[in-house]
């Protein structure tokens, strides 16, 4: 039973998110904690042991994030059940803008549940495209929903704020897929 409501909730995840994405702007789409923008996604998997969230949140994390150490950085911690990842990936914000978004997951695993906190984003932005990057902290550009934008450069912190958002939701549906049953070993 267990693995078929898992095996629903996976196949729903995506046309939500999808779902999620044709509304364009997003309340609330940079929550704040201690002054920073911080995601966290705290997830219940009742039944599942520590071990086996850890096992396959490790090997999601290991498979898509160890493979080059000037993108991405993965740390693994089995004695205290803990996943980080630092990151940076390409990210859309419109049809003509994009911006490179650095990241820092963290996920605790517990006895059935786990939780999953995005921090430390910036992005690198060039809007007129001269590879001259700024490195800007998330915090200055889309506090308060954007209205909080201190860098002149950006015109629209919405498209910022909103593609951010996405991004993190899309990042935890992935951290939730990996601990489908069936997931490749």
């Amino acid at each position: 039973m267990r693995t078929f409501i898992l095996y629903i909730g996976m196949l729903l995840l995506p046309a939500l998110v999808v779902a999620q994405g044709s509304k364009g702007k997003v309340d609330g789409c940079a929550p704040m904690k201690e002054g920073k923008v911080c995601y966290v996604d705290e997830v219940d998997m009742d039944g599942m042991s520590q071990q086996k969230i850890y096992e396959g949140i490790s090997r999601w994390a290991k498979k898509n994030y160890a493979k080059d150490i000037f993108l991405s950085n993965v740390v693994t911690n089995k004695k205290k059940k803990t996943v980080f990842v630092s990151s940076k990936v390409e990210l859309l914000l419109s049809d003509t803008e994009k911006t490179i978004v650095s990241y820092k997951l963290s996920i605790l695993c517990e006895e059935g549940k786990y939780q999953a906190t995005l921090t430390d984003i910036t992005y690198q932005y060039d809007p007129n495209q001269e590879k001259k990057y700024r490195n800007i902290p998330a915090e200055e550009v889309i506090a308060d929903e954007g209205k909080g934008n201190k860098i002149t450069q950006i015109k629209n912190p919405r498209l910022f704020c909103d593609a951010t958002y996405f991004f993190a939701e899309n990042l935890f549906g992935e951290v939730f897929n990996s601990l489908d049953e069936d997931a490749e070993e």
